[in-house]
Order: C-alpha cells, then sequence, then structure tokens
C-alpha cells in the first residue's frame, strides 16, 4: 500500500516496487481535496499497476548530471576558479554514479582516502553536499546522504614564521622583482593576491589603498569586506616600493611582459630554489605575511586592534586565535612604573 507524506507543502507517495522504497512526489499541494484525490483515484491506480507488473522504477540520474547543475550555480563564486579542481576531482570520482546509488559510506571512504587535512577535506564534502542538495531539490533522491557527515576537530598546524636571520638570508640571496615582492610581503603584511592587485595609482605618499586582488588570472576585491583598507606605509618598505615602481611597465606596480602577473604561483619556482639556496626548512611563501603579524605583535608598538586593521581583519579575533602563541609572555614585558590614574587622581585634587 502507498502512504501519503507531506514535504515542503507538497504530497509525496511511498510505496515498494521490487522490494525497493520509492518516494515520489506528486506536485500537488497538501489540501484535503487532493488527498482524496490520491486516495481515491491515483493509489488504486498504482497498486493496480505494481500488481500488473507494469510500472518502471523512476528513472534516477547520474552524480554528473547535477555536479553540471552544481558548478552553473556556483560559477559567479568568488573561490570558484581556486575550487574547480577540487569540484573536478570529486566528479571524476563520483560522476559515473547514480545518485540514488550513492551512500553516506561511499562519502566517508572517499573523503578518507584523500591525503589532506580535514580543514582541506571541507571543499570536496561541500562540493558533494552541494550536487547532491540539486538532486534532493529534483526530487530524484529523498536525502541528502553527505549531510550529517562531520570532520573531527585537529589541531591546527603550528604557524613557523621566519627569523630575523632568516628573513635577512631571504633578501640578501634574492634580487630584482622577486626580491622586490619578498621585501613588500615582509614589510606589509598584505596577501600575495593584493600585492599583485596593486596599482601605482593605489600608493599614496603615506598609504596604500588595497581594493583589488588577484588570483588565477582574475582580478576582483579582496577576500573579505574588511579587506578593502588603507594601510600606512612603514619606512622599511618603501626601498623596495620604489625599486619596484621603476622596474614596472604597466599600471600595476608588479608585472611580466607588460601584463599584471596571473598569480602568486608565478614565483613558485623560484621561492622553493631560494628556500634551497638560504638552506632552511621550507616554507610557503604565504608565511610571510605570518612572519610580518608575529613581528608586528612582538614589537609591543601596535595594538591588536590595529594590527587587525591593516592586515584586513574585520575583527581581532583571528589574531588571537592564530597568533596567541606568539603573544602569550608580551604581558610580562609591559612598563611596570606606569601609574594609570596619576593625571586622574591630579585632576581631581586640583578640583576639590
Amino acid at each position: 500500500m502507498a502512504t501519503i507524506r507531506e514535504r515542503n507543502g507538497v504530497l509525496h507517495l511511498d510505496y515498494m516496487l521490487h522490494s525497493e522504497r520509492i518516494r515520489r512526489s506528486t506536485g500537488l499541494k497538501d489540501t484535503k481535496l487532493n488527498r482524496k484525490k490520491l486516495e481515491e483515484e491515483i493509489i488504486p491506480k498504482l497498486m493496480e499497476k505494481i500488481y500488473m507488473n507494469d510500472l518502471r522504477k523512476p528513472e534516477s540520474k547520474k552524480f554528473s548530471y547535477y555536479h553540471e547543475k552544481f558548478l552553473k550555480l556556483h560559477e559567479s563564486d568568488k573561490s570558484f576558479h581556486t575550487r574547480i579542481g577540487i569540484y573536478n576531482k570529486v566528479n571524476k570520482f563520483f560522476g559515473n554514479m547514480f545518485v540514488t546509488e550513492i551512500r553516506t559510506l561511499a562519502v566517508k571512504e572517499y573523503l578518507a582516502s584523500l591525503n589532506l587535512r580535514n580543514s582541506s577535506k571541507k571543499d570536496y564534502l561541500g562540493c558533494i553536499r552541494g550536487t547532491l542538495d540539486i538532486a534532493l531539490d529534483d526530487e530524484t533522491i529523498d536525502r541528502n546522504v553527505a549531510f550529517g557527515i562531520r570532520f573531527k576537530r585537529e589541531e591546527k598546524a603550528p604557524i613557523h614564521v621566519f627569523t630575523i636571520d632568516e628573513v635577512s638570508s631571504l633578501l640578501e640571496k634574492s634580487d630584482g622583482l622577486f626580491r622586490n615582492y619578498i621585501g613588500i610581503a615582509l614589510n606589509i603584511g598584505m596577501r600575495s593576491g593584493e600585492i599583485l592587485g596593486l596599482m601605482h595609482s593605489d600608493i599614496l605618499e603615506d598609504r596604500i589603498t588595497v581594493k583589488r586582488s588577484i588570483s588565477k588570472g582574475r582580478v576582483t576585491t579582496p577576500k573579505t569586506l574588511g579587506s578593502v583598507r588603507d594601510i600606512p606605509i612603514l619606512e622599511a618598505v618603501k626601498p623596495f616600493i620604489e625599486s619596484q615602481r621603476k622596474m614596472s611597465k604597466s599600471l600595476y606596480l608588479f608585472e611580466h611582459d607588460g601584463a599584471f602577473i596571473k598569480d602568486a604561483g608565478f614565483f613558485k619556482r623560484r621561492w622553493h630554489q631560494l628556500v634551497e639556496d638560504c638552506n632552511m626548512e621550507y616554507r610557503k611563501l604565504y608565511n610571510t605575511r605570518h612572519t610580518f603579524i608575529t613581528a608586528m605583535l612582538n614589537s609591543g608598538k601596535f595594538k591588536i586592534m590595529e594590527i587587525a586593521a591593516i592586515v584586513g581583519h574585520s575583527s581581532p579575533e583571528m589574531i588571537m586565535k592564530n597568533y596567541a602563541g606568539f603573544i602569550k609572555d608580551n604581558h610580562l614585558k609591559i612598563d611596570t612604573s606606569i601609574d594609570l590614574f596619576k593625571k586622574e587622581l591630579s585632576q581631581i585634587r586640583h578640583i576639590g
């Protein structure tokens, strides 16, 4: 016998066909009249067809069919072009599977096979879950098997910043455009895409306006709303900016063959070689940003709120979350001779 169920105001039928449970939408709104129609007309005809073996199982669609729709829905996302490689890997694995045949275990086993940290696996799970959500909306499946999957919390990978000696070595053993990029990255803390997105017109006498980013050949706005910002130009970064200004022949500060550099991957080979030449432990080029932030914190001359504003965080929480280990003993280095209420007390005596 078929059971009538309601979902989002629409009536569905739940019945068995060839020992398999089938759940299909009727497309009818949940009203008394439609329920009566199902009970008196549609269900009897359905049962007759099942009895006469004259009912075919609803046709399923493959993962690739809905994956294509997933891509179209997300192609305008800011991070789409940086994640398309992940999306394609997911489709390569699940593409030929019918969505009705994909089980939670298959998704978990696939994620477990990835030699990645759990934080990196989230984009893979997001693609699987998003694709199956579309199949759910199309009523090809009645539940998303990836919905309940969660990752165990893992310890955050430690941040390995460059020491003062390592910074000196990196600058001594590099030259030209590459040296200027490293010098700016170390002394201003901008994200790699933000540095590549700098135009000459963004650089004023006392500040830099950050309003665009370049990655994978695409020019976009920076990562977050708080990333659009003005930042002060420290004296240490001025020589690298001036040197690069003289070298650049385009609107962009960093250019190659008259056009902007499409991605920080442009420096990848040279960075690997430089780290090897400096005989130091390998760290990503992005660690120049971490180094800048920790150097600002350790200097004791900047408030955490100021540092957050300079590096493009909307609040100091991210600084505290990621770099607390570098400032845990700074409270012991304060000026203990300070009298917080000296001025206020003198004013009180004067008033009295």
